[in-house]
């Protein structure tokens, strides 16, 4: 890493970013801001103690998940004047944003912006899982010619559990595809883009659908919100899909449905622990299909961060300038 000082700010900010987000986008950020204060983290050596020091404003993006997480956070942790953090994530439940607060830095989240991406990737599985690809795959390695009978993601019914934006998308491509979709929320508005039921019906809709995505957020309430109970109340041959996150689910409870046969099948892109262990039974299951937390790494998330951070950095300064007791 190298910390690198671009631009001195007249008025007292200086953004912190990674050296990918300024190559990319820095000709718009001083386009923003022309006198901010830039110092970059970049490969080889780490920022130093007097940009540490200086930095106000950060903006974490999704480049530097997971490899420089740590290093990034870090610095954000270190950075005393630091007051406006803006994450490329849609997810709160990470502890260092809990430090945040009590810092009382304002922490704006990237919610809605990897919604199209991670929704492809639920129906990637769905398609793949109702299509008999890992079937398919195992054949074709074998080269063996072997014709299947598979159904069609239209004769379907799907359940989503939690509506916001990534499985209100999810709803809205299965629908496309002529899937009947039933979410589960925990209070409709009347306004989602399928037949929507509160939560007290959720385990209801278990026992009715052919497949249920999972899109909920970490909260006290998900933790651990889908287990042995609710896995044994879905049908036989159910499709469980998880892009929401790993906590929600208790895994051995879920090996435990793949293993016996009950589930017919499972996409999971978020785990208990990440990495997946090497051991995790997941990973030689039949019909399980694992992706590595990447449902949103994709050139259309990174751009639609982007341009909610710099949208949200505007109207930082714009309040900074409109109230000056709120700088550092």
């Amino acid at each position: 890493m190298t910390g690198s000082t671009v631009a001195t700010a007249g008025a007292g900010e200086v953004l912190f970013v990674t050296d990918t987000v300024w190559e990319r986008r820095g000709t718009e950020i001083m386009s923003i801001a022309p006198g901010i204060g830039i110092v970059r983290l970049e490969a080889r050596s780490p920022v130093s103690t007097d940009d540490v020091a200086r930095i106000t404003l950060a903006y974490f993006s999704n480049d530097a998940w997971p490899d420089r997480t740590g290093d990034f956070l870090g610095v954000c942790l270190a950075a005393e004047r630091l007051r406006w953090v803006q994450s490329f994530s849609a997810g709160s439940d990470h502890p260092v944003f809990t430090r945040f607060a009590e810092r009382g830095i304002r922490v704006d989240f990237g919610v809605g912006t990897s919604a199209a991406s991670i929704a492809q990737t639920a129906m990637m599985y769905l398609l793949a899982l109702v299509r008999d690809l890992p079937e398919f795959t195992a054949a074709q390695q074998a080269h063996l010619w072997e014709p299947r009978h598979t159904r069609d993601l239209g004769d379907l019914t799907i359940g989503v559990l939690g509506l916001g934006s990534i499985g209100a998308e999810v709803a809205r491509l299965a629908t496309a595809f002529g899937a009947r979709v039933i979410g589960v929320r925990r209070s409709p508005s009347g306004d989602e883009p399928c037949e929507t039921w509160p939560a007290e019906r959720r385990d209801e809709l278990l026992g009715l659908v052919d497949a249920v995505v999972l899109c909920t957020p970490l909260t006290e309430q998900t933790r651990r919100s889908i287990g042995a109970d609710e896995f044994a109340a879905m049908r036989p041959g159910t499709l469980f899909v998880n892009v929401g996150r790993g906590e929600c689910v208790d895994e051995d409870a879920l090996v435990a449905a793949l293993a016996s046969g009950h589930l017919g099948g499972a996409g999971l892109d978020v785990f208990v622990t990440e990495p997946l262990p090497a051991d995790s039974p997941l990973w030689d299951m039949p019909r399980v299909i694992i992706t590595p937390h990447a449902s949103g790494i994709t050139d259309r998330t990174a751009r639609s961060a982007e341009d909610l951070f710099l949208r949200n950095l505007e109207q930082t300064l714009t309040e900074a300038v409109a109230s000056p007791d709120i700088r550092p």
